[in-house]
């Protein structure tokens, strides 16, 4: 009988089975572990650096895997670039990520501190006798205490239980992995709004450029359709296809579902969610890592209490998971409603 279910390897999942296990809770780490490829929010904020480091997590290093961001340039309600430094950030540096380094180094630190990895998804669960039943894709049966719904966007434990999800408005984006140029040396963000929505494009730790472009529903069907839209789409931009090259992408990009979503309650008898699975947001916030992060902490430590029979820590999870959405779709609207040079464009005009 395992004390706690964690169902989700990323930085959520590994952060609350690192604090289970660092309290001497009996921690199962379940995750199959399948390569995604390159992931949208490979930005780590300064604030998130803090947190690791207050845990006791491995965090960015100078000389490491992953690389610091020197500035964000954006041109947002303005035809021109403007920067923002990090050395300005009074959290310090933010990083951009190598994010299988990244998450294995987590999920290690959690196999250090006690939890048993492997490497397996849930298939089904029930509760038997007050104690929770879960089978996992190789046919394995678990039994446990408290589970942990860690399993990103898809929320998995949260919607086999029946937990209503609700999403912001439609936002998709095609993101697009370029070739590595030795001679593209660039330690800065660039974020470019256009009529039909807005651009990412950065460098990652490997060296391969990424540009992603966030649009709505319609757009996303014309550029589906068409083979070269996403690059003409690219070509067209004022500066970002003067910061990445458009001939360094030679792949179709992938589209994804981009937008802030959340579960209608964060918790119930026996199971809690963090990270994307409890609530996700539009890549405008720069906030997924640390939010994971964030909440995996907490959630570990709602769940601790709650097996020694103090249950208030769960309510406090829910009202502090209450308040982060409510600022996130606070902030999300008074920065889409900040461009103002494309107001009655269909993606624009549009409530975010």
């Amino acid at each position: 009988m395992w004390d706690v279910i964690v169902a989700g390897a990323g930085p959520a999942g590994s952060a609350a089975a690192y604090m289970l296990a660092r309290a001497g809770c009996l921690t199962l780490l379940a995750d199959r572990l399948a390569h995604q490829g390159s992931k949208i929010g490979e930005t780590l904020p300064g604030a998130g650096v803090r947190l690791l480091r207050s845990l006791g997590l491995p965090a960015p290093e100078i000389g490491g895997p992953h690389r610091s961001v020197s500035a964000i340039l954006s041109s947002w309600n303005s035809h021109d670039l403007l920067a923002r430094y990090s050395i300005r950030d009074p959290y310090g540096t933010a990083w951009r990520l190598d994010r299988d380094t990244f998450d294995a180094d987590l999920r290690l630190a959690a196999t250090v501190a006690g939890a048993t990895c492997e490497a397996k998804s849930v298939s089904e669960l029930q509760t038997r006798n007050g104690r929770w039943e879960v089978r996992f894709s190789d046919g394995t049966i678990e039994h446990a205490k408290w589970i942990v719904d860690a399993t990103g966007r898809r929320a998995a434990l949260a919607r086999r239980l029946g937990v209503n999800r609700f999403r912001d408005q439609r936002l998709i984006a095609f993101y697009g992995l370029g070739r590595i140029d030795p001679d593209w040396q660039v330690d800065r963000t660039i974020m470019e709004a256009v009529s039909d929505g807005w651009w990412y494009a950065a460098r990652l730790p490997s060296g391969a450029p990424i540009a992603g472009f966030h649009t709505h529903a319609r757009k996303a069907a014309d550029l589906r359709t068409k083979p070269d839209a996403w690059t003409k789409e690219l070509i067209q931009t004022q500066h970002v296809s003067k910061f990445v090259s458009p001939k360094l992408f030679d792949k179709p990009p992938r589209a994804l579902d981009a937008r802030g979503a959340r579960l209608a309650d964060f918790d119930g008898d026996g199971w809690i969610a963090c990270g994307d699975a409890a609530m996700c947001f539009d890549p405008i916030s720069g906030q997924g890592i640390f939010s994971a992060l964030q909440s995996g902490h907490a959630a570990a430590k709602a769940v601790i209490d709650a097996l020694d029979g103090d249950t208030a820590k769960l309510s406090e999870y829910s009202s502090r998971m209450e308040d982060a959405w409510a600022i996130y779709r606070s902030r999300a609207q008074i920065v889409y409603r900040s461009e103002r040079r494309w107001q009655n464009a269909g993606f624009w005009s549009c409530e975010r």
